[in-house]
């Protein structure tokens, strides 16, 4: 009895012993497996249905494109003192990471996204996603849509009217993007928590960055 009490106190040692050791393990592998992610890349894709006060500036690249009903809707609403600016910027998110067999380890989520708006270089609007946004590893993009509005009359004070429309039609005419800056701090859920950008990121069309 003695004999088999002790062969069953051994096995106890020897099971309880290797659970520790695949416990270390597992540890320094999850360990090494998260040294070696890269951080999710954003850059500007591109920036799509702009209107200016409303009126829709598809094929406007110029003042002279504009009929006169326009141009006087235009004029009507830049005496109010406000120009709004609407259109939709896409940023493009990705993961790079490599998918693992049988693990998560790799499976972001984009959780926070504060944002504001470069126009020409000058500082404008700010905001954040309305809700997480998944970022699948594999170096899949994820297009993140910005709703975005903005008041020139408000930013760009100094221009006149013509100035003003000149900008937006630019901005409208594919030159967008290229004008367009994002500085954001992003927020990134991981395995083991969020991970918060040290830095705030600059986030042009020409690269991705991180």
């Amino acid at each position: 009895m003695k004999k088999q009490y002790l062969t069953i106190l051994s096995l106890f040692a020897f099971l309880l012993t290797s659970a520790i050791a695949v416990t270390s393990l597992n540890s320094c592998s999850t360990l090494n497996a998260l040294a070696g992610l890269s951080r999710a890349q954003f850059k500007l894709q591109d920036a799509t249905t702009f209107s200016l006060a409303g009126i829709n500036l598809t094929n406007k690249r110029s003042i002279s494109d504009f009929s006169i009903m326009d141009g006087i809707n235009l004029t009507k609403a830049f005496a109010t003192g406000k120009f709004p600016l609407t259109f939709t910027l896409n940023v493009a998110a990705r993961n790079p990471n490599k998918p693992v067999p049988g693990s998560t380890m790799t499976d972001f989520k984009l959780n926070a996204f504060p944002w504001h708006l470069l126009i020409d270089g000058r500082e404008t609007i700010s905001g954040n996603i309305g809700s997480p946004v998944a970022l699948p590893d594999g170096g899949t993009t994820t297009i993140i849509p910005l709703q975005v509005t903005v008041d020139l009359k408000q930013f760009f004070a100094e221009k006149g009217y013509e100035d003003i429309i000149n900008l937006a039609t630019v901005l409208a005419g594919g030159e967008g993007v290229a004008k367009l800056q994002l500085k954001a701090t992003p927020t990134v859920g991981t395995p083991i928590g969020n991970l918060k950008y040290p830095g705030e990121l600059t986030i042009v069309s020409t690269e991705f960055r991180n």
